[in-house]
């Protein structure tokens, strides 16, 4: 009888587990990009100093709050982020999608995503599908923090949309190319949540790398005492994914055009529009 007694036990509190499981992860994240200026107009202390402007803006930290299939992904605040211009250069910096402006919700049981972004000072709500990652398991291994991860390699074919000007004309180049994404993910947290758009890996992914953008896990918190609650954003202006990426080409022509492409806007003044390929 006493042993019966013990597998009852263990087989409720398993379940419980399984049914309220719920955390937060906080990551920071890092991009590299390859930017090309007007030499003729830029100096070399214009082009290091752009550079590190660049780099600090698009060092973040994000909240991921997730439950058992849904997740938010939303950026943390911070007071002591740089200034985006100084010594006569002024930078314009236009990204595209990723949940950097906004609040992103995932659900990984209906394979729906929901996000609103603050764009251009006009709210939107995005409505789309969780796309799949076609990932690659290998057995290597290595930690993060306490945790053990597990590497995967996924593979997919990608659009990029360069914007230059030509002779003062706006001119748009699409060109195709095949994107490595590396994750690490741990078995001891099982959802098949991750940071961003990633998920569907068997447990927490802790870290990407795509080739440009890096997000690394720097703390997590497994059933926190405040409950977690999962918002699904419903204000803004409805539109598609391709909707608004067709929105924001529009806004970055109109961005690029109004601070002049690299014109010199003064004797001692240079204006630059960096447009962020995804």
């Amino acid at each position: 009888m006493k042993k019966f007694g013990m597998v009852v036990i263990l087989f409720i509190t398993v379940h419980m587990t399984a049914q309220d499981f719920a955390g937060l992860a906080i990551y920071k994240t890092d991009m590299k990009m390859e930017i090309k200026l007007d030499s003729a107009s830029t100096s070399a202390d214009q082009m290091d100093l752009v550079q590190q402007q660049l780099r600090f803006a698009m060092q973040k930290e994000f909240q991921l709050s997730f439950t058992k299939s849904e997740s938010n992904w939303k950026e943390q605040e911070s007071l002591d982020k740089p200034a985006s211009g100084g010594a006569g250069v002024q930078i314009q910096v236009v990204g595209m999608g990723g949940g950097s402006d906004g609040l992103l919700y995932k659900n990984t049981k209906n394979k729906k995503t929901k996000e609103s972004s603050d764009a251009f000072g006009k709210l939107f709500l995005i409505s789309g599908e969780l796309e799949p990652f076609e990932w690659e398991m290998t057995s290597e291994t290595k930690q993060i923090g306490r945790y053990t991860c597990y590497k995967a390699i996924a593979k997919r074919e990608i659009t990029q949309t360069k914007i230059s000007e030509v002779n003062g004309e706006m001119e748009e180049k699409e060109e195709k190319k095949i994107q490595t994404t590396t994750a690490w993910y741990t078995t001891e947290i099982p959802v098949n949540h991750g940071p961003d758009m990633y998920w569907g890996l068997p447990g927490l992914i802790l870290e990407v790398n795509d080739g440009s953008r890096i997000m690394i896990c720097t703390k997590v918190v497994l059933n926190p005492d405040k409950e977690v609650v999962i918002e699904v954003p419903s204000k803004g202006k409805k539109v598609t994914e391709e909707e608004y990426e067709e929105i924001m080409r529009e806004q970055s022509e109109k961005m690029h055009k109004m601070y002049g492409g690299g014109k010199k806007k003064g004797k001692n003044s240079s204006s630059f529009s960096i447009s962020i390929e995804n």
